[in-house]
């Protein structure tokens, strides 16, 4: 039962994620005015697209996933961190920064374990 939950809420994080990214990646490439405004842009796209391929692997329990996944959690962890002190300027406090970026660690990480739970059986 737990795991079944743990799949249906990765399932959910990876979709949202990679709708909402690849939609904010496409539509505001080329907005950024430095070069982390422009990295924030390209890891969102990232994990976007990488959401979506790792949301249709875990939906079939494939056990090539887990390496979608890994590179969607570096996207996904990378950018919180990175668009504060890129779009902040001088406001931008580095335990926020840092924070940001833990905060979405963890929350992949439980994707991954559940990556990993979920399509270990087809590997």
């Amino acid at each position: 039962m737990g795991r079944n939950i743990a799949w249906v809420v990765s399932l959910g994080l990876l979709i949202f994620s990679g709708v909402v990214g690849t939609y904010n990646g496409l539509t505001e490439w080329g907005e950024g005015r430095n070069s982390l405004q422009h990295s924030v842009t390209v890891g969102v796209l990232i994990y976007g697209i990488f959401g979506l391929i790792s949301a249709y692997g875990l939906l079939r329990r494939q056990c090539w996933t887990l390496r979608t996944v890994i590179v969607w959690t570096i996207a996904v962890s990378y950018v919180p961190g990175v668009a504060v002190m890129a779009y902040a300027g001088e406001d931008a406090i580095l335990a926020s920064a840092i924070a940001a970026s833990v905060g979405s660690l963890l929350l992949a990480l439980g994707v991954i374990w559940t990556t990993k739970v979920m399509t270990r059986a087809q590997g």
